[in-house]
C-alpha cells in the first residue's frame, strides 16, 4: 500500500530496474541506480541522526545527485529542505537556522555555497565520516515529508512542513486526471524551492516513467534530451516566451499551466502552434500540498479558462466573511480542507494559528485559509477572482509585498517603501532617507537603484528583487492614512542624458546584438549606458538574457549578475576584466561555476553525458 511520498517509486524500482529514470545532462540513472544510491545513502544518514521530524537539507545543482539526495531524506524518515545553491548566502543561512537543520547533503560543485552550521555529507565521491548501515526509522502518512520556504508578510519567509499523507493524496488525484498522458518524459524545470517540483518528480518516479533534469524552462532548448521530454509544466508568461522563441521540445503533448493566470488566448496558441494535446490548468498554494484544483482545458471553446474543478478528495469551501457558504456564482474566500493540507508553519504557532483554522464542516478536521477570492461556476469549477491581501505572483512565485518592502525599509538609502507588480516586473517605490531636497515627482535614480540593488541582490532570490526602483517624494495614502497601492504610478520613462552612447568594444558590439535580439531594437541604436529594463525589458526577457549571454561568452551568467550590471557598458566591463576586479558576489558566482564544470569533467567516464542508444 502506498502511504509515503516515495514508497511507490521503491515499488517500481524493484520491478523494473532497468528502466531509465533521469534524463540530464550529467548523465542517465535507472531507477535500479537510483534506488540503491538512495537507500545507501538513506543509511548515512540515519547514522547521522536523520529521522521523523528532522529537515536534512539538499543545497545540491541540478543533476541525478539531487534526486539521489530527496529520495535518501525521506527514505531515512526525514523530510528535505531544498536549498537552491544560486540562492544568495543569508537567504540559506536563514532557511537552515530557522528549520533548526543540521544535516545536509551536497556536492563538491556547491559545497562552497552551503551556510555553515549543519553537517555536511557529500555525495559524488568524497567520504563520509559515518557508519553506513544503520536502519531507517519507518515512515508514517501523517510524517512531514518536505519543508518548503513561502515568501513572508512579516519580511522573513515562513517554512511549510507538508505531509506524506497530502503528497499521496495530490499523486493519487492526478494519476486520475492525467490518465492516458505520456508520462515517460516529465520535464523538471522548477526550482525545488518551488511546490511544481514535487509533481515534475514524483508525478514521473512513482508512475514509472522518467524525469528530464533541466536548468529551467526557459533552457529547455538547450537540453540534449528535449526531444524526450513529453510532458511540462509550466508558468503561463514563460510559456508565452517559448513560443514566441519556437522552442518547445518537438515531442510535448501534455502541457499544466499554474503559477499565474491563464487566458484563452494563450490555450487557443498552445493547441494551434504545436504538437500538445491535452491542456490543463491548475491551482494550488504550497498549504493545501501542490494542486486542489485541475482541469482540461478544451480546445473548442470561446470561454477563458477556469482554475479547474476541485481535485478527488479536497475539501474546498467558498465561504463569505463569517464563514458561511456562498451561493454558486457568488465571490467568497477560498478554503481547502482534506488531506493536503500542511502541518503549518514551521516553528511559527501564531502565523499557524491563524491560517489554519478548525474545520466546521468536518469534525477533526482542519482547514487553510487561502486568502484567495473565487467563486464556484455552475458547472462545478472554480474562477479566481484576486486576493483578499497584497501577496502577488510573478514567474508563478509567491510574493509578499511585504517582504520587498520590509527589505526595502531595512536600507539606509531608503526611509519608506512600497511595492508593486507592473507587467512582468516587480517595482520597488522609495521615498529616500537623508536631508536632501524632495523629488518633484516620480523619478528613476541609476545611484541609488545600484545601491540597493546590490544590498536586496545579496539578500534575496532574483524575484523577490524590484527591478526598477522609482523614487517619490511621499508614498500616496488613502484618506484613512494607509498606502494607497492604486495610487502607485507607473515607472516613469527613462530620461534622455544627453546624446548616445553607442557600442564601441567587441563585447558591447556582442552585447548589444543579443540585447537588439530580445528587444527587437537595432543595436546600433542602443545606448549602452540605459537599462535593460528601461530600454523594455521585463524579468522573462532577463532570464532569455542571462541564458544567451552564458552561450555568447561561454561563462555562466546568472539572473542576480544581471541585477548588478543592468546596462551593457557595465557587463562589458565584468565580461572583459580580470576576475580580480569583479565583486565578491560575482567571483563567488564565477567559483561555484567553475567547480561545477570541473567537477563534472572529474566524473568517471560512464557518469558522464553519452549518446543515448
Amino acid at each position: 500500500m502506498t502511504e509515503t511520498l516515495h514508497s511507490a517509486f521503491v515499488e517500481l524500482a524493484a520491478k523494473s530496474p532497468d528502466a531509465t529514470a533521469v534524463h540530464s545532462e550529467a548523465g542517465l540513472l535507472s531507477y535500479g541506480e537510483l534506488d540503491r544510491r538512495s537507500r545507501e545513502l538513506a543509511e548515512e544518514l540515519t547514522a547521522a541522526g536523520a529521522g521523523p521530524g528532522v529537515p536534512v537539507g539538499i543545497c545540491v545543482e541540478r543533476t541525478p545527485d539531487l534526486l539521489v539526495g530527496i529520495l535518501a531524506a525521506l527514505r531515512s524518515g526525514a523530510c528535505y529542505l531544498p536549498l537552491d545553491p544560486n540562492y544568495p548566502a543569508d537567504r540559506l543561512t536563514f532557511m537552515v537556522e530557522d528549520s533548526g537543520t543540521r544535516l545536509l547533503l551536497t556536492t563538491p560543485a556547491s559545497r562552497a555555497g552551503c551556510p555553515p552550521g549543519p553537517t555536511v555529507l557529500v555525495l559524488d565521491g568524497e567520504a563520509v565520516s559515518t557508519e553506513p548501515g544503520a536502519k531507517p526509522v519507518p515512515v508514517v502518512p501523517e510524517d512531514t515529508a518536505y519543508v518548503i520556504y513561502t515568501s513572508g508578510s512579516t519580511g522573513r519567509p515562513k517554512g511549510v512542513a507538508v505531509r506524506h499523507s497530502g503528497c499521496v493524496a495530490m499523486l493519487a488525484a492526478m494519476d486520475r486526471v492525467l490518465e492516458g498522458c505520456d508520462l515517460s518524459g516529465v520535464a523538471a524545470a522548477a526550482s525545488v524551492c518551488f511546490d511544481m517540483s514535487v509533481m515534475e518528480i514524483f508525478n514521473a518516479l512513482c508512475r514509472g516513467g522518467a524525469v528530464v533534469l533541466v536548468e529551467s524552462a526557459v533552457h529547455l532548448p538547450e537540453s540534449r534530451y528535449a526531444d524526450r521530454i513529453t510532458h511540462l509544466n509550466v508558468v503561463p508568461s514563460v510559456m508565452n516566451g517559448l513560443l514566441d522563441a519556437g522552442a518547445l521540445p518537438p515531442n510535448l503533448r501534455t502541457v499544466v499551466f499554474g503559477g499565474e493566470a491563464l487566458r484563452r488566448k494563450l490555450v487557443d496558441r498552445t493547441y494551434r502552434e504545436t504538437g500538445v494535446t491535452r491542456v490543463f490548468n491548475a491551482y494550488g498554494p504550497t498549504e493545501g500540498t501542490v494542486f486542489c484544483s485541475f482541469g482540461l482545458v478544451p480546445e473548442d471553446s470561446a470561454e477563458e479558462p477556469t482554475i479547474g474543478p476541485p481535485t478527488e478528495g479536497a475539501l474546498v469551501y467558498v465561504l463569505d466573511e463569517q464563514r458561511r457558504p456562498v451561493p454558486t456564482g457568488t465571490p467568497g474566500e477560498l478554503y481547502l480542507g482534506g488531506a493536503g493540507v500542511a502541518h503549518g508553519y514551521l516553528n511559527r504557532p501564531e502565523t499557524t494559528a491563524e491560517r489554519f483554522l478548525a474545520d466546521p464542516f468536518q469534525p477533526g478536521g482542519r482547514m487553510y485559509r487561502t486568502g484567495d477570492v473565487v467563486e464556484f461556476t455552475e458547472g462545478g469549477e472554480l474562477r479566481f477572482l484576486g486576493r483578499t491581501d497584497h501577496q502577488v505572483k510573478l514567474r508563478g512565485y509567491r510574493i509578499e509585498l511585504e517582504e520587498v518592502e520590509a527589505r526595502l525599509t531595512g536600507c539606509p538609502e531608503v526611509r519608506e517603501a512600497a511595492a508593486a507588480v507592473r507587467g512582468n516586473r516587480l517595482v520597488g517605490y522609495v521615498v529616500p532617507a537623508g536631508d536632501g531636497p524632495a523629488p518633484d515627482g516620480p523619478r528613476l535614480d541609476a545611484a541609488l537603484q545600484g545601491a540597493v540593488t546590490a544590498r536586496l541582490a545579496a539578500e534575496l532570490p532574483d524575484y523577490l528583487v524590484p527591478a526598477t526602483l522609482v523614487v517619490l517624494p511621499a508614498l500616496p495614502l488613502g484618506p484613512g492614512g494607509k498606502l494607497d497601492r492604486n495610487a502607485l504610478p507607473e515607472p516613469p520613462a527613462a530620461e534622455a542624458g544627453g546624446p548616445l552612447t553607442a557600442p564601441g568594444t567587441p563585447t558591447e558590439i556582442a552585447l548589444s546584438e543579443i540585447w537588439g535580439q530580445l528587444l527587437d531594437l537595432e543595436p546600433s541604436g542602443i545606448d549602452v549606458q540605459a537599462a535593460f529594463y528601461d530600454l523594455g525589458g521585463d524579468s522573462l526577457l532577463l532570464i532569455r538574457l542571462a541564458r544567451l549571454m552564458t552561450r555568447r561568452f561561454d561563462r555562466r551568467v546568472r539572473v542576480p549578475d544581471l541585477f548588478s550590471f543592468r546596462d551593457i557598458a557595465s557587463l562589458a566591463r565584468w565580461l572583459d576584466e580580470d576576475e580580480g576586479a569583479t565583486p565578491e558576489v560575482v567571483q563567488s558566482a564565477r567559483r561555484r561555476a567553475g567547480a561545477r564544470r570541473a567537477a563534472l569533467r572529474a566524473r568517471p567516464a560512464g557518469d558522464r553525458p553519452a549518446t543515448d542508444s
